[in-house]
């Protein structure tokens, strides 16, 4: 089997250095495999500069700390809804949307994603039309009063 070499990076290498489940990004432990193949291939008549390495750990870190925060975030505000009512989009089973009204009984995590529990279904938090109830869109209710 021949190698190909990407910027000093063995693709069989490369390719063993990531993770081989199903994810859709690369997290902190990839990196620095990557990072550590990198390393191992690189050409030793031109070495990468480690500044470059510092400035892209850099990097990797502040992703992680504002991934980190936004999932804190979410948490907190997810939490933060908990014994209020909301007004929920949902795709109903004829596939038109319908709005579910109730109020927030637990928050959790489901498959990675931050969830509100109402009327014991659970939902997205991107599903999540207002906090209360949505007005009545009654056409008679829109007209203007004439004075």
């Amino acid at each position: 089997m021949s190698d190909i070499s990407i910027n000093g990076v063995n693709a069989n290498s490369a390719a063993a250095a990531t993770s081989t489940t199903s994810k859709n990004t690369l997290d902190m432990d990839d990196f620095y495999k990557l990072m550590a193949a990198q390393l191992k291939n690189q050409d030793v008549s031109n070495p990468t500069d480690e500044s470059d390495f510092m400035n892209q750990m850099m990097q990797m870190a502040v992703i992680s700390a504002i991934n980190t925060f936004t999932d804190i975030s979410k948490t907190s505000y997810a939490a933060s809804l908990v014994g209020r009512d909301v007004t929920i989009a949902d795709i109903g089973n004829d596939g038109k949307p319908k709005e579910v009204y109730g109020t927030v009984t637990a928050t959790g995590v489901y498959s990675g994603e931050q969830v509100i529990y109402v009327n014991d279904n659970r939902y997205a938090l991107s599903q999540i039309m207002a906090i209360g109830k949505l007005p009545d869109t009654d056409s008679s209710s829109n007209s203007s009063s004439s004075g």
